[in-house]
């Protein structure tokens, strides 16, 4: 059931079973009503030559219990269906009474708040048609108590008065109205900020948990599988100790390659990764220092920021290239392309013929989570992410990868 207030529709309070939601603006609503029934209570029994009859008491019984109602809901949103009885028995017995007893006027005071809370709390049509009600009532009364000429041009300013009263009720409704709006507005506003906000949020934890995923829970279990080959190896018999050592080795090479890959996954997730191309120059320096092999970083283009999901991807694309080629591919040729076209970013890191001479590289993609490696799938699932894609396999020039972003 719809419910309304002063000034703006409002949905229904919510409340706990039993108990009464007070509104929070009770003094505005609450405290002129009783006033004005005050003021009949007290200034009608004394107006001199007011003729208490039957029919005055009755109205101004009516007058004052749909008043007294009134005062009530003020304590609270009322429906409409009750707004629309209490305030058309009160205007229409208060327009009777000042009409057929002429000394009651402090009855006016009741029936000019009662128009004004009609056009505030009651649609337009609905509010000019409990006024119409009371306009009928006051010729009504006029003419049953036969009013002279000069008492009808009371009549008249009297429904001036009324109109002017119903068209500030529907004044303060429309503005109570924008205002609801407004609020309403500012709600939705800050709401979607707060879903921004927390998309934003979501997206950050998710690249951190891929970051320590692709770091550290594969150069760990990388690690792990190393050391239980080591303690095997060491508990056989006879214990196995120049394999064992090898398995050290490799086991302490694992853990130093991700603890530089943490902290480039930590640099990254700073903002603080070097531009891409000065990234790949020291990373083809150092598979050419530790593999002996010839490599050459080569851009094409003119070089621009990347975000840094794009550019960390693509440094990780190179580097699983990289380590591939120092693992299968030893003394081939390693060339490294970094396109910037118009669009987007191409990386393409080319294993060619040994430097030795012939024969194509036979280079495969290492599984995810092999000596600390990520795997080219794991590349391929991280450029997805930004709308990119990985290509891999065999060249006429040997064994190609091949990275596409926009950007």
């Amino acid at each position: 059931m719809a419910v309304i207030t002063e000034g703006k529709p409002s949905p229904p309070p919510a409340a706990p079973p039993g108990s009464i939601l007070l509104r929070p603006d009770l003094w505005q609503h609450v405290l002129p009503r009783v006033l004005g029934l005050a003021l009949v209570l007290v200034v009608l029994p004394l107006s001199d030559g007011l003729v208490w009859s039957s029919t005055t008491c009755v109205l101004v019984v009516l007058l004052s219990g749909a008043w007294a109602l009134w005062c009530v809901a003020g304590l609270r949103a009322v429906p409409e269906a009750w707004a629309v009885p209490i305030l058309g028995v009160t205007i229409i017995s208060g327009n009777l009474l000042i009409t057929l007893e002429p000394k009651a006027m402090p009855a006016t005071a009741i029936v000019g708040m009662a128009v004004v809370s009609s056009g505030a709390v009651l649609p337009t049509l609905v509010s000019a048609a409990v006024l119409a009600a009371g306009v009928l009532a006051l010729a009504i009364g006029g003419i049953a108590a036969s009013l002279p000429g000069h008492a009808w041009a009371d009549v008249v300013a009297w429904i001036a008065a009324l109109l002017a009263l119903q068209l500030a009720g529907a004044t303060r409704r429309s503005i109570g109205t924008q205002h609801a709006q407004a609020e309403e507005l500012l709600l939705q506003t800050r709401r979607a900020q707060e879903e921004k906000q927390r998309a934003a949020a979501l997206a950050e934890r998710t690249r951190i948990a891929r970051e320590i995923h692709d770091v550290l829970a594969q150069s760990l279990g990388a690690l792990a599988v190393q050391l239980d080959v080591t303690d095997s190896l060491l508990t056989a018999d006879p214990p196995r100790t120049d394999e064992a050592v090898e398995r050290v080795r490799n086991a302490r090479r694992i853990a130093v390659d991700g603890l530089t890959e943490t902290r480039r996954a930590i640099a990254a997730l700073r903002a603080d990764t070097p531009p891409l191309p000065e990234a790949l120059t020291a990373l083809v320096h150092d598979h050419r220092t530790l593999s002996g092999a010839p490599a050459t970083f080569t851009p094409v283009g003119t070089p621009r920021t990347l975000g840094p999901e794009v550019g960390l991807a693509l440094l990780r694309v190179a580097q699983e290239s990289l380590a591939n080629a120092a693992k299968h591919a030893h003394g081939r040729e390693l060339t490294v392309t970094l396109e910037y076209e118009q669009d987007q970013v191409r990386l393409t890191v080319l294993s060619g013929p040994a430097h030795s001479g012939g024969g194509e590289a036979v280079l495969r993609p290492r599984p995810a989570g092999l000596d600390g490696g990520y795997g080219l799938a794991g590349m391929r699932e991280r450029l997805l992410l930004i709308g990119g894609d990985l290509t891999a396999g065999p060249a006429p020039e040997g064994w190609r990868v091949q990275a596409e972003v926009p950007a």
